[in-house]
């Protein structure tokens, strides 16, 4: 299944794999890289469902920062997807929106989304 919708974001994003940590709900964590990335929110393909209006805890790796951005994040859409690689084999492309994330590591996604998209990265 894929996408057919219409593009409803504010903010721009750029393909970017960037290290990220998701803390979910059951006490667990998910460790991945982003498909793509921009000031409001980031697409991830997982293993596992997450409830769609789930908060989680996120842990974002910029470059080779040491430093993450943390912040709580909103699953605001998924997809159900079959791996083309493996029979019986499901993933899910997850939506995820930034909640509580300070102003200056919004700027730092936002100028990185930027520069990216200008070709400067």
């Amino acid at each position: 299944m894929s996408w057919e919708g219409i593009e409803k974001r504010r903010f721009v994003r750029a393909n970017f794999p960037c290290e990220i940590v998701i803390f979910a709900p059951k006490e667990h964590t998910v460790s991945t890289h982003t498909e793509n990335i921009g000031a409001g929110g980031v697409r991830v393909i997982i293993e596992e469902r997450l409830e769609i209006d789930s908060f989680v805890r996120l842990q974002l790796y910029l470059y080779e920062e040491r430093e993450p951005i943390t912040c709580e994040g909103k699953i605001v859409w998924m997809v159900e997807k079959e791996s083309q690689y493996r029979k019986n084999l499901v993933f899910f492309d997850t939506g995820i929106e930034f909640h509580t994330m300070k102003e200056p590591d919004r700027i730092r996604i936002k100028n990185l989304v930027e520069a990216i998209v200008l070709g400067k990265k």
